[in-house]
């Protein structure tokens, strides 16, 4: 019986604190009344501020980031809006000296371009987009809005935000500390860093191999079904009519049924696919071979 009557009083106990931690979250707790006053506090009155005293302390123990999901509109025009993230410092540069990598999301098509670079600096960063915007220009569309986070290195600086305002593009930070809300870029780096983790594991390839591993991903993953495409949750309930990045960017604009109304396929060809770090021959031109008996190819790794 003992027992019983302490686990409730315990219970008891717990829900007036839950219950006062959730009154004074939006609350300041105010201080002691000064010792020098006229007004001389109860008992109850300076138990009352104990109490709320602690449950103050509780509150910055525990406090944490809450994190609203609210289901947003995908855009229906391709390059309407990019997500932008750069992934790295890599510890084992590549040939080439490079340390960085940047993606450009496509958040209509989920298709996405990649660049390595040598530091994550604002000339890096601007040159591969403007990189990306030729691209972009020789397809006949145009950048309408950039989402990214808020880098100082990369994109908050000077000279990005003068190569993005001469084309009309609305730029589009998050906020600070709130990476969440570049969700598409920066779950997208996690997925090309794992298959292309996978990949060098797989193959047993140098470190040094890594930026010709993140372009094979990148490259696989444009033809490869995407659950942003095939499982879409928007709030105007829109089905995506391809289930790969490659077809969705393809087929925009174009019929899907041809005048017989047969259906017209807009499929990545798959044939020329190779296993990465699989054997490879090259052959070696014949005024580089030195004699008639000394071998006519060079045994190599294929990494792209």
């Amino acid at each position: 019986m003992f027992f019983a009557d302490e686990h409730r009083n315990s219970q008891s106990t717990f829900h007036q604190i839950s219950k006062a931690t959730h009154n004074l979250r939006i609350t300041t707790v105010a201080p002691p009344p000064s010792p020098h006053s006229s007004h001389c506090p109860t008992i109850s009155h300076c138990w009352i501020y104990k109490r709320r005293l602690n449950v103050h302390r509780i509150i910055q123990a525990k406090h944490k980031q809450k994190i609203i999901k609210v289901k947003s509109k995908r855009t229906t025009k391709p390059f309407e809006l990019i997500h932008s993230d750069v992934c790295g410092p890599f510890s084992m540069p590549t040939s080439a000296g490079h340390h960085y990598y940047i993606l450009f999301i496509y958040d209509y098509t989920r298709y996405t371009s990649v660049w390595v670079l040598p530091d994550k600096k604002s000339k890096s960063c601007t040159s591969a987009y403007q990189s990306f915007q030729a691209r972009v220009d020789s397809m006949g569309y145009e950048v309408k809005r950039f989402r990214c986070d808020n880098g100082r290195g990369a994109y908050d600086n000077m000279t990005f935000r003068l190569v993005i305002a001469a084309r009309g593009t609305t730029y589009e930070p998050c906020p600070p500390y709130a990476h969440h809300n570049n969700g598409v870029a920066e779950r997208m780096i996690q997925t090309i860093t794992e298959k292309a983790r996978s990949m060098m594991m797989d193959s047993q390839a140098p470190l040094v191999f890594w930026g010709e591993a993140v372009n094979t991903a990148v490259y696989l993953h444009q033809r490869t079904p995407n659950k942003g495409l095939t499982k879409r949750d928007d709030c105007d309930g829109y089905q995506a009519p391809y289930p790969t990045p490659y077809e969705m960017l393809q087929a925009f604009g174009k019929p899907s049924h041809n005048n017989d109304g047969n259906e017209i396929s807009y499929k990545a060809p798959l044939h020329h696919l190779r296993r990465f770090g699989c054997y490879a021959s090259r052959l070696i031109p014949e005024p580089q071979r030195r004699g008639k008996f000394n071998p006519r190819s060079k045994p190599c790794m294929m990494v792209s």
